[in-house]
């Protein structure tokens, strides 16, 4: 996360298991982020001078590097495009639409909403309101962590899944 100026903060990319982050300090001086965990973790620390020799002798892992900053990049550009969308429920509904699978498309959540709220630009009170509409309006269902999309009414009536 980066703290800004006026005390409040940004999620700047949320770190699954196995997954890397802070790769942008490899060609910079320093990094403007905190890493903060929610959960107990463990964090392996491979120091810059032995990742970038390593990187240079090894073709193969440079090239998984470089896969995984593309998927970064990949994921920034549509929690961009997302925070560009003014409506919490269509900016929820949207979120959805890219995670969905399967007929009926459908989501099973692998953390809490406050969460996906903070990586939305959402705070939880406007995401739980939100799902409260999509919910009422029957665009969306919940039952124990799963989220089902469904034709019901709203904007453009299609939630055909999209991927990215």
């Amino acid at each position: 996360m980066r703290h800004l100026e006026g005390g409040s903060s940004v999620t700047l990319h949320v770190a699954r298991a196995d997954e890397t982050f802070a790769e942008a300090t490899l060609w910079a001086e320093a990094y403007h982020c905190d890493c903060v965990t929610e959960v107990p973790s463990e964090v392996m620390v491979i120091p810059k001078p032995d990742l970038l020799v390593a990187l240079e002798g090894n073709p193969q892992a440079a090239l998984a590097l470089a896969r995984g900053l593309a998927a970064q990049v990949r994921d920034l550009r549509s929690r961009l495009e997302l925070r560009n969308i003014r409506s919490a429920s269509e900016r929820v509904m949207a979120w959805l639409r890219l995670q969905v699978s399967g007929a009926p498309p459908m989501v099973r959540l692998d953390r809490p909403w406050t969460e996906i709220a903070a990586e939305n630009g959402l705070t939880h009170e406007a995401i739980y309101r939100a799902l409260a509409v999509l919910e009422r309006t029957g665009r969306l269902v919940r039952e124990n962590g799963v989220v089902t999309l469904s034709a019901g009414p709203g904007p453009a009536g299609e939630v055909a899944p999209k991927k990215r």
